[in-house]
């Protein structure tokens, strides 16, 4: 339900020991990628041994709509289905097959947790022609849910903060959700909550900070991995670095990773 994702990606303070049984989560990753077929049972014991409780997806393109709906995860791991076009499909597709992707989108909005991933990816959409057609299915997804205010959007912006919030701000109303693998200045992140996202931050922060995003309020941030991205070392990173990553962030924050789980690691 869009109650869950909300819950899910809501920020809470945490002052309590960050023992196993704390409930810690993931704000955006790809349980459902393909890389993860071969042991996705030992990856769901993997999270509920680390304590990690809720997990955000992000959908790609109706194929990974349909294994997100199959996933079956043992009850006390809770997953948030999102589905959406991801610009690097909308590059991909065609328009006869993204209008057939819209309307297989629209039907399944009523029984997935939120609408995502959708954006603008300027790094991977160099001409203006591709730009466009990144435009104009953005507006399209936004338009799926214009009568839905209460659902989460996941948003996937690279180089096209310039471009996505005007288009935004078009919409005349206030989003629920997150930008994920926020990574911008303090302007644009104003921008973005005062619409009403949130900023998911990603493993990135721990080596570096040049935007000081951990001095945003807590309130409006929250952590993911997107796994399974290929980490400096080349190797696959697993959904319950998660635990690790905020543990982290805790230290950087000046926090005893043992004494008090980071703000937003707890639903």
């Amino acid at each position: 339900s869009t109650s869950f994702f909300g819950s899910m990606i809501r920020s809470t303070p945490a002052t309590h020991p960050a023992k196993p049984h704390d409930i810690w989560m993931d704000a955006h990753c790809h349980l459902s990628d393909d890389g993860f077929d071969a042991d996705r049972d030992a990856i769901y014991a993997e999270l509920v041994e680390n304590g990690v409780k809720g997990l955000v997806l992000a959908g790609t393109e109706p194929r990974d709509w349909g294994k997100q709906s199959a996933l079956a995860p043992p009850p006390e791991l809770k997953i948030a289905r999102v589905f959406g076009m991801h610009p690097w499909w909308v590059d991909d597709y065609g328009d006869e097959e993204l209008k057939a992707a819209m309307r297989e989108l629209k039907a399944a909005l009523a029984v997935c947790d939120g609408l995502g991933e959708l954006g603008l990816d300027y790094f991977r959409a160099k001409s203006e022609d591709a730009r466009e057609k990144q435009r104009h299915w953005f507006l399209e997804q936004l338009a799926l849910v214009r009568d839905r205010p209460e659902l989460p959007l996941v948003l996937h912006m690279v180089r096209s903060h310039h471009e996505a919030l005007p288009l935004l701000r078009k919409e005349r109303r206030t989003f629920r959700g997150l930008v994920h693998a926020f990574w911008a200045n303090s302007e644009i992140a104003k921008a973005y909550t005062e619409l009403g996202f949130l900023l998911s931050i990603p493993p990135r922060i721990l080596k570096e900070d040049p935007h000081q995003l951990l001095a945003i309020d807590p309130e409006l941030i929250v952590f993911e991995t997107d796994t399974p991205f290929i980490d400096a070392e080349g190797q696959r990173v697993r959904p319950a670095y998660i635990r690790e990553m905020l543990e982290g962030v805790a230290k950087l924050r000046g926090e005893d990773g043992q004494d008090v789980a980071p703000t937003g690691a707890v639903f």
